[in-house]
C-alpha cells in the first residue's frame, strides 16, 4: 500500500497507514493468524480418577467371528495419563454406556468413576450413557472444541501409528486386491505397551504415576505449551465489555476445506463478558452471545472504536470510487 501511494504522490508514512489498516472492518476479519498461541494446559489436575476424557474414532471394520468393529474407544485419567481403549461395532449410547460400565466395574482396573468427565458433544455420549454418569454424581463437562479433548485426540493418534503399521507389515503377504484391516486383537497389547512407557509430560510411566496416585502424592505434570508471556495473575488483563474479534477455526465460517480468501476474524464483533483467571493458566475469555468456547488472549483482537466500514461511506457519496477502492485495495492485500 505504501508503493501505491508513492505512485498517486502521497506522501504518507508506513506509521500513518498501519494505523489506517488497523481501524478498517475489512483489513481487521483478514489480518494474519498469530504465529504463537498461549492455549492453556490440563496441568491443574493431580489426582487419579479426579478428571476422565473420553473420545471415539472410525478405525476400518474388522470383522472378528460374527462382530465387526467399525470403532476405537478410550478412557484416560487427566492426571495419570492412565488409559483403557474398547472397540464398538456402532456408536449407539446403549453400548458406550456398557463399555464405560465394563471399565469402572473391573476391581482389577484402577479407573473408577471420575468427579469430571470431558467429551464431546457425539450422540454416543447421550441417553443412556448420560444417565449411567448422573447416576453415579459425575459431572459431565462437553468441550467445545477438539483441543478440550486433546489427550483422548493423542490418545488415538498414537495407536493408529501402531495399528496401521501392522496392517502395512501384513499387506506385503497378501495379494494385492487385498488390504488388513485387523486392528481389534491389537488393544490390550497397546494398552499394556502403553501404560508401561513414560511419557513426556509427567516424566514417568502411567502404571508408576497410578502406583504414586494410590500413596496418596500429587502427579505434576509439565504445561503441554511451554509459557512465552506472563500468565495467570501476572497476565495483563483485558477489561470486561471490551469489543474484540475472535480467531476462526480453518473453515469455520464458510464450511467444507478452507480457501485462501477466508476469513481469519471473526466478521461480528463481540464484547468480553467473563473470564477466569488461575494460577499457571493463560486467562480464559467468555464473550457475550459469542461462541460457547472461551479464548486466550492471542485468539482475541481489540477492536478500535473508531473502526471504518470504508466501503460502505464510499458507496453513499461515490459508487464509482467504492468500485475502484475496492480493486485497489483487494491489490494491495495480495
Amino acid at each position: 500500500m505504501q508503493m501505491a501511494c508513492k505512485k498517486a504522490r502521497y506522501g504518507f508514512t508506513l506509521a500513518v497507514i498501519k494505523n489506517w489498516l488497523n481501524k478498517q472492518a475489512l483489513h481487521q476479519i483478514h489480518k494474519s493468524r498469530p504465529k504463537f498461541i498461549q492455549y492453556a494446559s490440563f496441568n491443574n489436575i493431580y489426582f487419579l480418577n479426579e478428571v476422565h476424557q473420553s473420545d471415539t474414532t472410525p478405525m476400518p471394520h474388522d470383522k472378528v467371528d460374527i462382530q465387526i468393529y467399525k470403532y476405537r474407544g478410550v478412557i484416560k485419567d487427566v492426571a495419570t495419563r492412565y488409559h483403557c481403549s474398547f472397540a464398538l461395532t456402532d456408536k449407539t449410547a446403549s453400548q458406550m454406556a456398557r463399555a464405560i460400565q465394563k471399565i469402572y466395574d473391573d476391581p482389577n482396573n484402577p479407573l473408577s468413576y471420575p468427579n469430571t468427565f470431558i467429551v464431546d458433544r457425539g450422540t454416543e455420549y447421550m441417553g443412556e450413557c448420560r444417565d449411567l454418569l448422573l447416576s453415579y454424581g459425575v459431572r459431565i463437562q462437553y468441550a467445545n472444541s477438539k483441543r478440550g479433548v486433546a489427550i483422548a485426540e493423542h490418545d488415538h493418534q498414537e495407536f493408529e501409528k501402531y495399528a496401521y503399521f501392522q496392517q502395512d507389515a501384513e499387506d506385503f503377504h497378501l495379494p494385492l486386491t487385498d488390504k488388513s484391516r485387523a486392528w481389534f486383537k491389537g488393544l490390550r497389547i497397546n494398552d499394556n505397551i502403553f501404560n508401561n512407557t513414560p511419557t513426556l509430560l509427567i516424566c514417568m510411566s502411567p502404571n508408576e504415576a497410578v502406583k504414586k496416585a494410590l500413596k496418596g502424592k500429587k502427579i505434576i505434570a509439565r504445561p503441554s505449551v511451554k509459557h512465552r508471556r506472563p500468565v495467570g495473575y501476572n497476565e495483563l488483563l483485558l477489561p470486561s465489555y471490551t469489543e474484540v474479534r475472535h480467531l476462526l477455526e480453518p473453515s469455520e465460517l464458510e464450511g467444507g476445506r478452507r480457501r485462501a480468501t477466508d476469513c481469519n476474524w471473526s466478521p461480528e464483533v463481540f464484547t468480553i463478558d467473563s473470564y477466569l483467571i488461575k494460577e499457571n493458566q493463560p486467562i480464559l475469555y467468555k464473550l457475550y452471545k459469542g461462541p460457547r468456547c472461551s479464548f486466550v488472549r492471542e485468539e482475541l483482537q481489540i477492536v478500535p472504536p473508531d473502526t471504518v466500514l470504508l466501503l460502505r461511506l464510499l458507496a453513499k457519496t461515490s459508487p464509482k470510487s467504492c468500485d475502484k477502492f475496492r480493486q485497489d485495495f483487494t491489490i494491495c492485500l495480495l
